[in-house]
């Protein structure tokens, strides 16, 4: 019980019943409508497909040395320091440094008291619930400091080739990363959009066509399909909070 409190009272269930929407693309003067939705089982698999076929492009190119993605975003051992190699594997690796400080986490959830307990025994507990994020965040971020000095001293240990090697795989494996989320949110947004509200013709005739907007275009349709969507955290929360 004080868990779900803890975790779950901030919890908007208003995106479940949120699946698709108009809104208006603005280019200088003119409004264009536009409605949009979630996408369903099929068009989402199809753009993570081709979300996946997109990265694995890019990283067979940033695999290549001789290509000019590899010349132009990884640089050569021979013009990067070490601590720049350091501070990039370092940077590269903070997702799973502080997923393995989860676990080590000390603090507990406050414990709701009985329903007949004192007035000031409620108090005390909604005092502790409202500054349990602060606290777990505290401990969390020291416990992410340490574990990133011990990182640090193992790579200085580290001869610069091995570092390098590091490094380059940091860098591949977050630019792929950061593509794959591009292109499918891309596709999301091509699959997801239509010209009126029966949502029966899709707004754009191929992908190519919503990819080659303006920067400034593209990015009111990525901004509305994200307000849409369910994110990660939230959605474990809905889970936990509807069972």
């Amino acid at each position: 019980m004080a868990q779900s409190f803890v975790e779950f009272s901030d919890v908007d269930i208003s995106p479940l019943f949120s699946w698709s929407k108009e809104f208006k693309v603005v280019s200088g003067d003119v409004e264009t409508p536009v409605f949009m939705r979630i996408l369903g089982d099929a068009d989402m698999n199809r753009s993570r497909v081709a979300a996946l076929r997109k990265s694995a492009d890019l990283r067979r190119k940033l695999k290549d040395i001789n290509s000019d993605e590899r010349m132009a975003f990884i640089k050569d051992i021979d013009d990067v320091d070490m601590d720049t190699l350091i501070a990039v594997v370092i940077v590269f690796s903070m997702r799973s440094i502080s997923e393995s400080c989860v676990p080590k986490l000390k603090i507990k959830a406050p414990k709701m008291p009985r329903s007949d307990a004192k007035t000031s025994a409620h108090e005390k507990y909604q005092a502790e619930v409202d500054s349990y994020p602060d606290r777990r965040q505290e401990e969390l971020k020291a416990l992410i400091n340490k574990e990133i000095e011990l990182a640090k001293e193992t790579l200085e240990k580290d001869s610069k080739d091995n570092i390098y090697k590091k490094y380059v795989e940091a860098m591949i494996e977050e630019m792929c990363e950061q593509e794959l989320l591009r292109e499918f949110k891309s596709q999301c947004c091509y699959f997801g959009s239509y010209k009126s509200q029966d949502l029966s013709e899709r707004l754009f005739a191929s992908f190519e066509e919503f990819n080659n907007l303006e920067p400034n275009l593209k990015q009111q349709f990525l901004t509305e399909y994200s307000s849409m969507e369910i994110h990660g955290d939230d959605l474990k929360k809905l889970q936990q909070v509807t069972r």
